[in-house]
């Protein structure tokens, strides 16, 4: 995502800045690693958070671990202040699906129990969502497989990408033959 629009994230969703600390934080090191077309998407994550917080009354304890595409999908990894476990998700599973993990605070109350299940609702809510808004452009879009990788995308930035990658494919057509016409010369 472009660095501006991470800013804005940042600007308007203090849990979203980026202070560029070295503490193996990987959404502190690399930000949003995804395209521009998903920032309307954790906008509205981003608020839906902090909605849930003023409801509750709790100071916002959440912290971004990472936010990127995988498998063709949003991927917003968190924890939270002071629990036990940062790893909060395994994504490697064949169809992509992934296991969650809610790590409990054996200190905490039933209001804050309900506040961090309602933010994994939530989150969830919005990876799902990702599977149909195209990661370039926001628009409507569906999970592709025509690619190398997965990707969502729409049909005109699908398109795009397929243009691209022949593209690419000639040119190292043209590449490999000019080594082969200067092979021949020798």
């Amino acid at each position: 995502m472009r660095e501006e629009l991470e800013i804005k994230l940042g600007n308007d969703f203090p849990f979203m800045k980026r202070t560029n600390t070295n503490d193996g934080n990987i959404y502190q090191k690399w930000g949003c690693e995804c395209a521009d077309g998903w920032y309307q998407l954790l906008r509205d994550l981003c608020q839906e958070i902090t909605n849930i917080y003023s409801n509750a009354g709790m100071p916002i304890d959440i912290i971004v671990e990472q936010v990127k595409e995988k498998f063709a999908t949003l991927r917003f990894y968190y924890s939270f202040e002071g629990t036990p476990c940062p790893i909060q998700a395994f994504d490697c599973l064949s169809d992509g699906t992934g296991i969650r993990f809610q790590p409990r605070n054996e200190s905490d109350n039933e209001d804050k129990k309900k506040l961090r299940k309602d933010i994994a609702q939530t989150v969830r809510k919005y990876e799902e969502k990702s599977k149909f808004v195209c990661e370039c452009c926001g628009n409507e879009g569906t999970i592709r497989m025509e690619l190398p990788w997965k990707r969502t995308l729409c049909d005109q930035c699908l398109s795009e990408h397929l243009q691209k990658i022949e593209h690419r494919k000639a040119e190292q057509k043209r590449q490999i033959q000019k080594l082969k016409d200067k092979l021949k010369e020798k």
